[in-house]
């Protein structure tokens, strides 16, 4: 049944909220880092500039054009480096709290600053020279600094442009200049936040990008691990499958040679098993091989092996194991089984298990292929003897 259009609109629609929620928090995280990287250049060539227009005040005579012009950019340089330096010094304080407000805040602060600044240099510019190439220049480091979202950005420049209007007015007196720098302010406006918006854009789309390869990234480690699983465990029970169990036998036996310590491997095999799938069926035959799976593995140690060979015979390594100890846990595992209940569609179905044992003394040097050998030449003695036992 297909499921109604506004209801896949609406979740075609918070999934783009949740794609776009997250550029946002990278941009933010991009922003800070950009602060930090870039406040120290800021500050020291505000620094620059405020002390070689310090010197060039304390060599003028006071009350001149000069001298205004030299002692304003002396005091707007101050401003603006000790600015820059706060908002460095936020972006350090906040470098994991990018999706906090004042993380999410702190770059659209440090644009304003600097456009606020870039305004008052032009204006004071304006006593010796026309000239507003500071304020292109910050429209355009603001939006090649920052990575601002279109909307908000277009506010920025708005109010950026609406002081730089009135500001201008203030200090240039000549009307055919005034008139020029104020249509040039207008383009270096639009400049700046259409550069922003490309710069978005470009951005917008890698991080969706990334972020889709790093789902897809997830999605193939987990089908991976599954595959992995599915290859190491029998599918049925949930223990090791015969390779898998072999495998790790095999290295087992290795180090307990080194180690010179003994080892058991049990072999236990269902009792009658064909007739319990034929009399309550294949499904009541899957549900009691997982019970035995889950009784095995909680009889023997978190150190032991438990895997399904197939069918309804099981396996058990026992490390560091005396045939003695491997027997007396044979016969627990054995009297546990048959004393287990399993309800079937409301009958008990009886369950025991022959087993067959074999053990490597601390001096033996036997391969798996060998143990495994002697346990099922013991486990076909324990059915020849009437089954249900230990041998």
């Amino acid at each position: 049944m297909n499921r109604p259009p506004s209801i896949d609109l609406r979740l075609l629609l918070e999934r783009w909220r949740a794609e776009h929620a997250q550029v946002e928090d990278d941009a933010a995280a991009a922003n800070l880092q950009r602060l930090r990287w870039l406040g120290p250049v800021l500050v020291a060539l505000n620094a620059l500039h405020a002390l070689i227009f310090l010197v060039l005040a304390l060599q003028s005579p006071a009350g001149d054009a000069a001298y205004r012009w030299k002692l304003g950019l002396l005091l707007v340089h101050t401003g603006m480096g000790l600015g820059v330096l706060g908002c460095t010094w936020a972006a350090h304080l906040l470098r994991h709290g990018h999706r906090s407000l004042p993380g999410r805040s702190l770059g659209w602060v440090a644009g304003a600053l600097v456009l606020a600044c870039a305004i008052a240099v032009v204006c004071v510019d304006q006593w010796v020279t026309p000239n507003i190439t500071p304020f292109l220049i910050a429209c355009l480091g603001v939006s090649l600094a920052l990575y601002l979202r279109p909307v908000p950005a277009a506010w920025l420049f708005l109010a950026a442009y609406l002081l730089y209007y009135k500001a201008m007015g203030w200090t240039q007196q000549v009307p055919e200049l005034l008139l020029s720098n104020r249509l040039n302010g207008v383009t270096a406006c639009v400049m700046g936040w259409a550069l922003s918006v490309l710069l978005w854009r470009k951005f917008t789309t890698i991080a969706l990008q990334q972020t889709q390869l790093e789902k897809a990234h997830a999605e193939l480690q987990s089908k991976q691990k599954e595959l992995e699983r599915l290859t190491r465990q029998d599918g049925l029970t949930g223990l090791f499958n015969r390779n898998t169990f072999v495998e790790l036998s095999r290295s087992e036996l290795k180090r307990a040679q080194r180690q010179g310590s003994a080892t058991t491997i049990l072999l236990l095999d269902l009792d009658h098993f064909k007739r319990i799938n034929d009399t309550w069926g294949h499904p009541a035959g899957d549900a009691v091989l997982r019970h035995v799976a889950t009784l095995a593995s909680g009889t023997v140690r978190s150190t032991d092996l438990v895997g399904r060979l197939g069918g309804e015979e099981f396996i058990v390594l026992l490390p560091n194991t005396s045939s003695e100890a491997g027997r007396r846990l044979a016969e627990k595992l054995r009297a546990r089984l048959e004393a287990s209940v399993i309800q079937w569609e409301g009958t008990r179905i009886p369950v025991t298990a022959s087993f067959g044992l074999a053990s490597t003394t601390p001096d033996e040097k036997r391969d798996f292929d060998h143990l495994y050998t002697e346990a099922d030449k013991a486990l076909y003695l324990a059915k020849q003897r009437g089954r249900n036992r230990v041998v």
